[in-house]
């Protein structure tokens, strides 16, 4: 027999667990990306409701921002990373800050930046660009030291749930192999690394729906599952995404 789990949005297969571990060990000291961490994320993402991901849980609409966080030096130690972290979005939640979800991540030159989701009560207008204003002068300010740039900071709106989609797929799609999870880029003075990722309160999701299959429905599953992602990769021609698909069953 075979497990397949679906999701709000994607899904996974594999084979149900043998006798799970009632009492895990606790957990060690942090060092990276691992399976486990990256399992919990993707599921996480893909158990969003979209359709209730533009409004707060009274009903009131948000504005939804993509940002990308980036500093020139690499902090001396994880501690002093966490630390600018968790400054900033209590920053932000003093700004109004609805909800937020956010991965750290590697560049090949072994510093550390931010990818993160954030959601604010809904702004138009020139109170939309004060807000992206805040936003970005709260991180300059708290990482002036480690000589971050303005222009290396990136700020998207996320309009409607086909923006959210996109931020999700990009960040369920990345395993531990990604060049930006690989811990050959973790800088080399770390002893450790913290958490990798993390999301506050009020997100609308869903319980996965799981089915245990027969060894041939799993595999003829799999089958179309690969056809439809290679026909979908096509109609965008991106060479990339048709390649992954391609790949998908390796």
């Amino acid at each position: 027999m075979r497990l397949i789990t679906f999701y709000n949005h994607g899904l996974t297969m594999g084979t149900p667990p043998n006798n799970p571990n009632k009492n895990p060990p606790k957990r060690g000291q942090v060092k990276g990306w691992t399976k486990s961490a990256t399992r919990r994320n993707t599921a996480f993402l893909r158990s969003v409701d979209d359709h209730a991901i533009m409004a707060t849980e009274d009903g009131e609409p948000l504005t939804a921002l993509a940002i990308t966080l980036t500093v020139k030096d690499c902090p001396e130690s994880h501690e002093d990373w966490e630390s600018i972290r968790d400054a900033y979005f209590k920053r932000l939640s003093r700004l109004g800050m609805y909800r937020h979800h956010w991965v750290t991540e590697w560049q090949r030159r072994g510093v550390p930046h931010i990818h993160a989701c954030i959601f604010f009560p809904e702004v138009t207008g020139s109170a939309y660009i004060e807000l992206n204003s805040k936003i970005l002068d709260a991180w300059l300010s708290l990482t002036e030291h480690l000589h971050s740039k303005p222009l290396s900071q990136n700020i998207t709106p996320v309009f409607d749930a086909v923006g959210w989609f996109q931020y999700q797929s990009k960040h369920a799609a990345r395993g531990i192999y990604h060049y930006q999870r690989s811990p050959e880029n973790i800088p080399e003075k770390w002893k450790k690394t913290g958490r990798m990722w993390g999301k506050s309160r009020h997100w609308p999701v869903t319980e996965p729906e799981k089915k245990l299959v027969t060894e041939q429905v799993f595999f003829t599953f799999r089958r179309l599952c690969r056809n439809w992602r290679k026909a979908d990769a096509r109609k965008t021609n991106n060479r990339f995404r048709i390649r992954s698909a391609r790949r998908m069953l390796k």
